[in-house]
């Protein structure tokens, strides 16, 4: 690659010729012919024009003489018909997904911070650009880490939809955390779960030579009826969160509704307690207290559960309990005037 400053614009331009100089045919050094492309490309770092030039076997009669060689580096560095480097789009991708930042945000940093003139609606097409970066290295991803495993042991799962959109369906490698397939299905039938989901696991198992150990789901019938029909003698065990969650189901219920009582039993009491506060003389050094209090009480209803182990209920008792023994051992001294009893 050479570079040089067009002092006209100064914009600087970057030639780039293949990365081989000789023939592979007949080892003759490789001369210039033609321009491939040449197009003004934005960086990070600023603009810069680049140029790909194309070089072919200076023997007509050579075997190789029809055959053209570029830059494989040079096209490496932006996306096609587009005019923005792959490397920006990459550090735009970052700061979005990785640092979270939104499209306003991400404007404001391009141009205020790194000087790129484009627009907010250019952002969120670099934004897809950087998307189907990712879609396109993730086949490559995927079998670096398959190739790791001695079986594959997959985990099923359908994401519930809003009401009128797709179904977003999920298939991860259990031992290594690679998400292998994300599908959105218009319908959950098991033919079509087998057809766009286990087939072509079942062709990317075969590619890479891994024997089936075994699919993990939630036990929907679509889904069994599909691992049934396309992986009949693969071990098919249930979910394990799921079993725990459906069976403790009764006592999360349960445990809710104990929860429902103890919110109005305490609301009821926090109405009086409230109202008792605002008697005390504005000197007395306990009214701060007593607010800060309440405010615990009250904190208690936000206390929420999550199925099967973490239950809301006897979470709130407990707060509850503590509440109450603390206020005990404030009106054992002498010197205390309580209104939270």
């Amino acid at each position: 690659m050479a570079e040089h400053t067009n002092k006209a614009n100064s914009v600087p331009t970057a030639y780039y010729r293949p990365e081989q100089s000789l023939c592979p045919v007949c080892r003759s050094v490789l001369k210039r012919d033609h321009i491939l492309w040449r197009q003004q490309i934005t960086f990070s770092t600023g603009v810069k024009r680049v140029v790909n030039w194309v070089y072919h076997c200076p023997r007509p009669d050579g075997l190789g003489s029809s055959i053209s060689y570029s830059s494989a580096q040079a096209e490496k560095l932006h996306l096609w018909h587009r005019r923005f480097s792959r490397e920006l789009v990459i550090r735009i991708g970052y700061q979005r997904f990785w640092h979270h930042q939104t499209r306003d945000e991400l404007h404001a940093w391009l141009t205020q911070d790194l000087r790129v003139v484009l627009s907010e609606r250019e952002v969120s097409n670099l934004i897809l650009d950087f998307l189907a970066l990712r879609r396109a290295a993730q086949p490559t991803k995927i079998r670096r880490a398959l190739r790791e495993l001695t079986g594959l042991v997959i985990g099923l799962d359908g994401m519930q939809p809003e009401k009128g959109n797709d179904c977003l369906y999920i298939v991860r490698e259990l031992p290594c955390g690679v998400t292998v397939l994300a599908e959105n299905l218009e319908e959950s039938s098991w033919e079509t779960l087998s057809a766009c989901l286990l087939e072509p696991l079942k062709s990317l198992a075969l590619e890479l030579k891994l024997p089936w150990c075994g699919v993990v789901s939630d036990a929907q019938e679509s889904i069994r009826l599909a691992v049934v029909h396309s992986l009949p003698e693969v071990p098919y065990p249930a979910c394990q969160s799921h079993c725990l969650r459906d069976a403790g189901k009764l006592t999360f219920e349960a445990d809710r509704a104990l929860k429902t009582e103890l919110k109005a039993a305490c609301r009821q009491s926090l109405a009086r307690l409230r109202n008792r506060i605002p008697t005390l003389p504005e000197n007395d050094s306990f009214r701060a207290v007593l607010w800060d209090y309440a405010a615990a009480r009250r904190s208690t209803w936000l206390i929420g559960g999550v199925a099967p182990f973490e239950l809301g209920g006897v979470q709130v008792f407990e707060a509850r309990e503590s509440l109450e023994a603390s206020l005990t051992r404030c009106q054992k001294k002498p010197v205390m005037f309580c209104c939270a009893v």
